[in-house]
């Protein structure tokens, strides 16, 4: 959600939500605001057309989503590749190819490399890998989720919405503590083991409901959890607050 809107931003709506024909290689439309209140925009559209009031919930600055695959050696082959496939390849029917960025990593060295190069357009991101309690694994090494949070929080860095599909970060030790990160706007992670497959749907869902359909975080994941079977272990953290999921 965009906040602090000002006549003349350019700013990110779905489609849909301004009549515009869903049809597009992106399911976004970037426009201009000509009016602001406190809770909703108007934008110029297409032949000069103005929209009616928009929420403000609906609105992004931004949209780049970049997919990070973290891998372990053993099981890129066999779960981790095709789990990043399946999900970019969701993102390809949503988004253009300037909305998307796809990197694969090993090390935290590779991951600030990328991220100093990228984090200024990203608005989401989304972690592909292997994770326990407190850490998530980088080729054989396990890295704790503060120094995770060190890495991606530099010192202009914009809070982003952030969901991993690594098992378990949706744990405490892991979600709470990561969420409290400067770069970290929210989080959504699975406090239990979960099923590639799985993953892979609730990513798609949520997403569908939260950049196609234009739903709020919260709504989108409680949406996503509902209908994706399997995904009840997922958790959305906030500023170091479970805001929703299972609580033990």
């Amino acid at each position: 959600m965009a906040k602090n809107l000002r006549v003349d931003d350019v700013v990110y709506v779905p489609r849909s939500r301004v009549g515009l024909d869903d049809n597009s290689q992106s399911a976004f439309y970037s426009g201009k605001v000509i009016d602001v209140t406190e809770r909703s925009v108007k934008l110029l559209l297409p032949e000069g057309k103005i929209s009616e009031d928009i929420p403000t919930s609906a609105i992004q600055r931004n949209i780049k989503v970049i997919i990070i695959k973290i891998g372990d050696f053993d099981t890129e082959d066999t779960l981790l590749d095709p789990l990043q496939k399946s999900v970019s390849f969701y993102f390809k029917l949503l988004l253009s190819d300037d909305e998307l960025v796809f990197r694969s990593v090993r090390t935290t060295e590779e991951l600030s490399i990328i991220w100093q190069k990228e984090h200024s357009v990203i608005s989401h991101v989304i972690i592909i890998g292997h994770g326990k309690e407190n850490a998530i694994k980088f080729g054989d090494k396990w890295i704790e989720s503060i120094d995770i949070g060190k890495i991606l929080s530099l010192n202009d860095v914009s809070p982003k919405q952030f969901m991993s599909l690594c098992c378990k970060t949706g744990y405490a030790d892991f979600g709470k503590d990561f969420s409290k990160s400067p770069v970290c706007e929210s989080l959504i992670a699975p406090f239990h083991s979960v099923h590639g497959s799985i993953a892979s749907q609730f990513c798609q869902t949520f997403f569908a409901y939260h950049l196609l359909l234009g739903k709020t975080t919260g709504v989108a994941f409680k949406h996503a959890r509902e209908v994706t079977p399997g995904a009840v272990s997922f958790r959305l953290w906030k500023n170091e607050k479970l805001l929703a999921g299972q609580k033990s």
